[in-house]
């Protein structure tokens, strides 16, 4: 869904999301190097985050993206949609595997299309069982063969899964521990499942996992008791 393009009038680098679908937790970075003549230049790789990109729109991510040397660069992106998390990969050797839109609804001016090299799914069930596999850690299980084949893919998850595990621990005992969210799931859990979770600190932070979860991947309430069901029970 998401796109890499370069408008002609100023050259910015832009991330778009065409589609009429928001995407949420969006992740990226790209780097690459030049060469003019003899020399040769590398670009330091430049890594950020978006909470939120609206359907039908685009965000300026430089202002002034190198183009004009004989440039290469390699670009990533990691979101997370309604339909899972997906993970996409982009090339440009300097514009010789460009395509060019005369006309876009979201541009004034004609752009350079990145072209996109690689596209995967991720399923957030893949997600889930990397968290509850130790459902008591405090941090981010390296050691797990789903997390480093995922690390494999790209390192983007690095960061990924750092943000979960620090809203895991808000939800326990930071900012977020007294949260509403965690009171309505332990509720959902007894009202539809017939589930009562004891008050401990066990079962605190089987909620704060339970809540970093949906809210990181998105997921409805009965979407995450199916996987309480199933991985965590």
């Amino acid at each position: 869904m998401l796109q890499f393009v370069i408008p002609k009038e100023k050259y910015s680098l832009c991330l778009v999301n065409p589609g009429k679908k928001d995407v949420q937790e969006v992740y990226l970075k790209y780097g690459g190097h030049a060469v003019d003549g003899t020399i040769f230049y590398d670009f330091e790789p430049i890594q950020m985050q978006l909470e939120l990109l609206y359907g039908e729109s685009y965000a300026i991510l430089e202002d002034y993206h190198a183009w004009d040397l004989d440039t290469t660069f390699f670009y990533e992106v990691l979101y997370v949609s309604e339909d899972g998390i997906i993970l996409k990969k982009f090339f440009r050797k300097n514009l010789d595997n460009v395509s060019i839109a005369e006309s876009h609804p979201l541009f004034t001016t004609s752009i350079w299309e990145v072209e996109e090299t690689a596209s995967e799914y991720i399923n957030a069930e893949d997600i889930v069982q990397i968290v509850t596999n130790d459902i008591y850690a405090s941090k981010v299980p390296t050691k797990n063969s789903t997390y480093r084949y995922l690390l494999n893919r790209s390192d983007l998850f690095k960061q990924f899964f750092t943000d979960l595990y620090e809203e895991i621990d808000s939800f326990y005992h930071g900012d977020h521990r007294y949260s509403k969210l965690k009171l309505d799931f332990r509720s959902f859990l007894y009202t539809q499942y017939g589930l009562q979770l004891e008050s401990s600190e066990e079962s605190e932070i089987i909620l704060s996992n339970c809540v970093a979860i949906m809210r990181k991947l998105h997921l409805s309430q009965t979407q995450m008791a199916e996987y309480f069901m199933e991985y965590i029970l």
